[in-house]
């Protein structure tokens, strides 16, 4: 599909863009690749997922303990109950 001028000048218009011919000229060939992109992109078998009615599995999620929070917060410059203490950058000054 071959953008012509008067095509990109619409889409000029409804974008509310003034181009010089050169822009036009521009954004006619890169609207082409886009568009042309978009073909093959149209053509690729998703069947690796499935379709819409059928999705793709997914994994199950676990809770884990973590064992970096005890690490991180050992690096942690000021620690208060667990939670790592930054100073207050809303209201009055102090710590939060």
């Amino acid at each position: 599909m071959d953008m012509t001028h008067k095509q990109v000048e619409e889409l000029a218009h409804l974008a509310r863009l003034s181009l010089t011919m050169q822009e036009r000229e521009e954004l006619a060939g890169q609207l082409e690749q886009m568009v042309a992109y978009l073909q093959v992109l149209a053509q690729v078998e998703g069947e690796e997922c499935g379709t819409m009615e059928e999705p793709c599995a997914l994994r199950y999620d676990e809770v884990e303990p973590s064992q970096l929070g005890d690490k991180l917060l050992s690096q942690a410059p000021q620690v208060a109950d667990g939670y790592v203490v930054t100073p207050r950058s809303v209201g009055e000054g102090g710590m939060a």
